[in-house]
């Protein structure tokens, strides 16, 4: 996500929270048999992972393996189903687990195809299985919810200016279907979309089939790598599918308003590409089979996985004034650093937007001579007192985010003050082994999750000496040190 596109949208609260409740206890005594059977030793699985930012967001007791999602709009696009087929792994002896979900209607949950009893309060689903799953055993659990689709642009899955989008990062995924909403339960996903047929859908990955039925068609996307709730993207909407080729076998599509395509595609053309050029460089082949644009009235600037959402206007002689590139390839960045490489914990997402701000800096500085250096010294300017509000880079606090903390930790410390680290970073080691760790960090935790301590361990093993020291000063100090000049 880019930084000016934190504060574009409204934070929307789950519509029908309160009658949810009641429903998911009611239908409890309708599907559920009595006496279901035990396995010894069997308990529920945590509500929640303990995030000190969301502790309520991800689950316990389970691994996540695979993620199916099918999604069903109605002709005019104002309500939808979503099932959520999830296949797992029990880390115990489980007599009950819980999925993040606020806000949809829920309207049927099996595991291994038997009905199940289910209720549903606040932000979570709890599931609890005919016969309690043994440790270590394979399971299915298929949730499918109903909901209305927003008409309001705000977090999570909504319509503008007849558009279908998502926007749900950090924690809104679970506003649009069951998850187990966090970057650490981030698993391979098939996402299917049947909508009308008068409209085109996308969403992220590769197209693997197409199947019209009269006034619906249904279009299946499948996802290799692992993807994260909280980027997955839903695209409806009157657009065509540009493709191109580009490099390393990558595969290109963007997703344009038909009536728009031969004004934007030009843009489009010219700015993917050298933004491609510049991050392979640097990082290597994108993580990526495929990769585009989805353009919509509204944007939003957020790297929803393998398909960034961006606004159309953006792709324009004004937008290219106004360095839409440099946004482009902040958000690329974010392939690397947060979809391949996500979070183990929300405060450890500095490695996201420190490392996203820190290229489009450098995109910046190379392409149009505006100093990083000096941008990133005017950030320092206000570390004190951002920091004092939010907490430090790699521990922020969520109280710190009110009055709207679900969406800590975007704000100042991950942004700049995670760049600020990066540039000191790159100053101390010298700028040929810095990009020799960003390489390694990428590789070594590719399709996976990491944290600080682990990018300040393989720093200190690439530069052959203990970084630990150095980077706390950046990391968890509310009083940052003073910044270096230009790296050697």
């Amino acid at each position: 996500m880019t930084r000016h596109s934190k504060h574009t949208f409204l934070t929307v609260a789950p519509a029908g929270a309160t009658a949810l409740v009641l429903f998911g206890l009611t239908a409890c005594t309708d599907v559920a048999p009595v006496g279901m059977a035990t396995t010894t030793g069997a308990r529920p699985g945590a509500a929640g992972l303990g995030d000190t930012l969301h502790p309520g967001l991800g689950n316990g007791g389970y691994q996540v393996d695979r993620y199916d999602l099918d999604m069903r709009f109605t002709g005019d696009l104002k309500e939808y189903t979503a099932t959520t087929t999830l296949r797992g792994r029990a880390t115990q002896a489980l007599s009950r687990f819980n999925l993040d979900l606020a806000g949809p209607e829920v309207r049927d949950v099996t595991v291994d195809g038997r009905k199940a009893r289910w209720s549903q309060s606040g932000q979570e689903v709890r599931v609890t299985p005919r016969t309690a799953l043994p440790d270590g055993g394979e399971f299915t659990v298929r949730v499918t919810v109903g909901a209305r689709v927003s008409s309001e642009p705000g977090r999570g899955l909504f319509r503008d200016k007849g558009f279908v989008q998502t926007l749900s990062q950090p924690s809104f995924a679970h506003r649009m279907a069951a998850f187990a909403d966090h970057p650490a339960q981030k698993a391979p996903a098939t996402i299917t979309i049947t909508a009308p047929s008068r409209m085109n859908s996308i969403a992220n990955g590769e197209l693997a089939s197409v199947r019209r039925d009269g006034d619906f068609t249904m279009r299946r996307f499948e996802n290799q790598e692992k993807l994260a709730p909280e980027l997955i993207q839903i695209g409806v909407g009157p657009f065509t599918v540009v493709k191109r080729q580009g490099p390393d076998g990558l595969k290109l599509r963007h997703a344009i308003p038909s009536d728009q395509v031969n004004a934007v595609s030009p843009y489009v053309d010219k700015v993917i590409p050298e933004a491609l050029s510049f991050v392979t460089k640097r990082l290597g082949p994108l993580p990526l089979r495929t990769y585009g644009l989805y353009l919509t009235p509204l944007g939003g600037g957020l790297e929803t996985q393998s398909l960034t959402v961006m606004g159309t206007e953006e792709f324009s002689e004004e937008g290219m004034s106004m360095h839409v590139d440099s946004i482009a390839t902040h958000e690329m960045a974010h392939e690397y650093f947060g979809n391949s490489v996500s979070p183990r914990r929300w405060s450890d997402a500095w490695l996201n937007e420190g490392h996203a701000t820190f290229y489009e800096y450098l995109w910046d500085e190379e392409k149009y001579g505006i100093s990083m250096e000096e941008r990133l010294r005017e950030a320092h300017q206000e570390a004190s007192s951002k920091l004092r509000k939010e907490g430090p880079v790699a521990a922020p606090r969520r109280e710190g985010f009110e009055p709207h903390p679900e969406m800590a930790p975007y704000g100042w410390g991950i942004y700049e003050g995670g760049a600020l680290a990066l540039y000191a970073l790159r100053h101390e080691v010298g700028a040929a082994t810095f990009q020799r760790i960003e390489r390694a960090w990428v590789s070594k935790h590719r399709d996976g999750t990491a944290s600080t301590a682990d990018f300040i361990a393989l720093a200190s093993a690439e530069a052959g000496r203990d970084l630990e020291p150095f980077m706390r000063t950046w990391l968890y100090s509310e009083k940052l040190p003073a910044l270096p000049g230009t790296a050697r």
